[in-house]
């Protein structure tokens, strides 16, 4: 954590890659525990939690929602269909008028 950028990358490659090490190779929760003490090493435990339940939280969000715009979507199709169907239209009026008189 020399630099904000460097910080920022890190932890960006901890949540997205799964890459949690230093260039040498060492754990970085063992490294901010051991330099910083353990309340950054808490906070460093939150933050990687949340960020995790977050980004996969928004990732499956945006798949439901396109799940559900698909889904909505052929339903208006089926629905146009049903309607352009002439035996259909012509069947649900025969009903309509039998259920009339």
């Amino acid at each position: 954590f020399a630099t904000v950028p460097e910080a920022f990358f890190t932890i960006f490659r901890c949540t997205v890659a799964g890459e949690c090490t230093d260039l040498l190779g060492r754990p970085i929760f063992a490294l901010v525990a051991s330099t910083y003490g353990w309340g950054y090493a808490f906070v460093f435990c939150i933050v990687q939690l949340l960020m995790a339940f977050g980004l996969f939280n928004v990732i499956v969000a945006i798949f439901i929602e396109n799940v559900l715009a698909g889904a909505k979507t052929n339903d208006q199709v089926m629905k146009r269909e049903r309607l352009r169907d002439q035996s259909y239209f012509a069947s649900k009026m025969t009903e309509l008028v039998a259920v009339i008189m």
